[in-house]
């Protein structure tokens, strides 16, 4: 017979059996207590949350519910489960509330707001997110609520302000729009009505250049790129447009830089002009046709071809006076181009003469002989002690030239600076000495002129494009004496008679002026009126095309027999010998006044003082 199991094991083997028991409670314990821990820190977690944190089941139960939520809404964690969650808002956010938590255990999340009613009585607005997940075979709704008071403070204030906003726009008796980068963002109903438009819908989103005419473009494209981008906070205009039936009208207005929407915004305010420009315009007709009459009844048969101190009958000139007489008739700014010896502030002066009183002050300047360091005293003036050598209160040259013109000679040698005040000061925005602080205004229109392709200079960055824009209203271009050689005989007469005086006038052999007509005269009228005066003082004309024409003449020139004889034939004697009978014949005609001498000869006092003592009596 088997023996039977007694049940009694060694008792080495027990023990190793209470040692696995003992080693597995161990761990236990300390599994127990790391999650424990854990719990713990995810506890203080969610009760540490900003918002309010939220855990529900699909019942609307309550599980979790951390610290600020019991702060805002005044009920404990322990309150809730023994009331039901959704009496913690009232009316529609209730309803709404409920649809949104079935939708969220449905698709996986939900969003939205509602006013939190708390135990107090006060209604917060919150935003709730939340997403489920499954905890043990149930699933969890588990989310935050973040307050939004401030958020719908400043939504309700947006609202109050653009809706006062839209109430005074469409109430003020002018146009006005927003533009955002050249774009219409907001019109009232005066603009929409100026320029003939069912409703505003059909100007939002176009570009404002689309409500200019041509020829005003590129003028108030500046204008309004020049606020956009800060150049300048405020621009005055005055623009034809184009209203929806193709209809021209004259508006008038001002530009200002704002902030909306929290981006930079052109605000334009509007007006239609159209009769008052008009009626403009016809008197600026009628008085321009008056004008032209008068010059052509003051111009006799000898002189019909002049234009004040202008001479030439070639059509290049005559369109050229004809821009004088336009320049004439308006306040706008001119830049008048040509070359050196063209005669560019004579028609400074003609346009000057045509459109002021005769006692408006006419300024020059030329822009490339003041030294930088002097620029802004001479343009400004300075007060007394404001720099080394400043001993007294200076007038500067916008001063001088209140009420009337500033001719700005060699206009491309302006410093980029310069350019700069200058545009303020003639945008009416004024001006201050140097070494003051008061701001001035002057009143005065700028005539300016130079060699140079401005338009050129401006895309180098060598000249700001908003100076560019303001002075280059009406350019009028000079012709090159080459290209008028009809007005050389003109001219050649005239300067003849100048500088004959009271003697009689000489003559030039038909061979000579043709020379004269042939040359290309690179120096132009300058050179011409020059080489005149030079014949008239010593009977001799040197010019290159007389010695290559003239085989028998002198390798300097053609003798024209009125000459001294037995010349020196050195270059330095020969200078002397002209630069002498120069000084002789100019004295002669100014009946020996020095002053008036120096002003024929182009030379300053100082000059023909040192050059009579150089030579001794005349």
């Amino acid at each position: 017979m088997a023996e039977r199991d007694s049940g009694i094991r060694p008792a080495g083997q027990l023990n190793e059996q209470v040692r696995a028991l003992e080693a597995e409670i161990a761990e236990l314990r300390h599994s127990l207590t790391d999650y424990e821990k854990e719990n713990q820190f995810f506890e203080m977690l969610i009760k540490s949350l900003p918002g309010i944190f939220y855990l529900i089941d699909k019942d609307f139960n309550l599980y979790k519910w951390n610290k600020n939520a019991e702060e805002v809404t005044g009920y404990t964690s322990e309150e809730i489960p023994n009331t039901d969650l959704l009496t913690v808002f009232v009316g529609n956010d209730m309803t709404l509330l409920r649809e949104s938590i079935e939708e969220a255990f449905v698709t996986g999340q939900g969003v939205a707001e509602a006013e939190l009613l708390t135990r107090d009585g006060r209604q917060i607005p919150h935003f709730f997110t939340g997403v489920t997940a499954r905890i043990g075979g149930v699933s969890y709704l588990i989310g935050m609520g973040t307050d939004i008071s401030e958020r719908r403070r400043a939504e309700d204030a947006l609202r109050e302000s653009e809706a006062l906003y839209r109430i005074f726009a469409d109430r003020i008796t002018e146009g006005l729009a927003l533009c955002q980068d050249s774009r219409i963002v907001f019109v009232n109903n005066t603009f929409v009505s100026m320029f003939e438009y069912p409703d505003a819908d059909e100007l939002l989103g176009r570009d404002v250049m689309s409500l200019v005419s041509q020829g005003f473009e590129i003028y108030f494209r500046e204008m309004v790129e020049a606020i956009e981008k800060g150049v300048t906070q405020e621009r005055s205009f005055q623009a034809r447009s184009v209203t929806k039936n193709e209809k021209e009208i004259w508006v008038e207005g001002r530009g200002n830089l704002i902030q909306w929407k929290g981006r930079p915004t052109v605000l334009l305010t509007a007006r239609d002009i159209t009769e008052t420009k008009q009626r403009e315009i016809s008197m600026q007709e009628e008085a321009e046709h008056l004008r032209r009459e008068n010059v052509s009844l003051r111009s006799s048969m000898r002189d019909r071809y002049r234009f004040g101190n202008i001479l030439g009958k070639s059509p290049a000139m005559q369109e050229v006076y004809g821009l004088i007489l336009d320049a004439g008739a308006t306040s706008a700014n001119v830049v008048i181009y040509g070359e050196s010896g063209t005669g560019k502030e004579l028609v400074a002066r003609a346009i000057h003469e045509t459109s002021n009183p005769s006692s408006s002050p006419f300024v020059t300047v030329n822009c490339a002989a003041i030294p930088e360091n002097l620029l802004e005293s001479e343009f400004f003036g300075h007060k007394k002690g404001a720099f080394t050598g400043a001993f007294a209160d200076k007038e500067g040259y916008l001063d001088l030239a209140d009420g009337g013109t500033l001719f700005l000679d060699e206009v491309g040698e302006l410093s980029i600076t310069l350019q700069a005040k200058l545009l303020r000061a003639v945008e009416g925005g004024g001006y201050s000495p140097v070494g003051g602080n008061r701001t001035k205004t002057s009143d005065f229109r700028i005539v300016a002129a130079t060699n140079r392709d401005l338009m050129e200079l401006a895309k180098q960055g060598k000249m700001r494009e908003d100076f560019f824009y303001r002075i280059h209203i009406i350019p009028i271009h000079l012709p090159p004496l080459r290209s008028r050689k009809d007005d050389i005989p003109l001219l050649v007469e005239h300067f003849l008679r100048i500088y004959a005086g009271d003697k009689e006038v000489p003559s030039i052999p038909g061979q000579v002026l043709e020379a004269l007509v042939n040359y290309e005269w690179p120096g132009n009228v300058r050179e011409l009126q020059n080489a005149v005066q030079r014949y008239v003082a010593v009977g001799r004309l040197d010019i290159p095309i007389l010695s290559r024409s003239t085989p028998d003449a002198p390798e300097r020139g053609m003798d024209t027999g009125a000459a001294p004889k037995g010349r020196a034939a050195s270059l330095k004697g020969e200078i002397e010998s002209l630069e002498r009978a120069s000084l002789k014949a100019a004295l002669e005609k100014s009946g020996g006044n020095k002053s008036k001498a120096a002003e024929a000869l182009g030379i300053s006092r100082k000059t023909l003082f040192r050059k009579l003592k150089r030579y001794g009596d005349l």
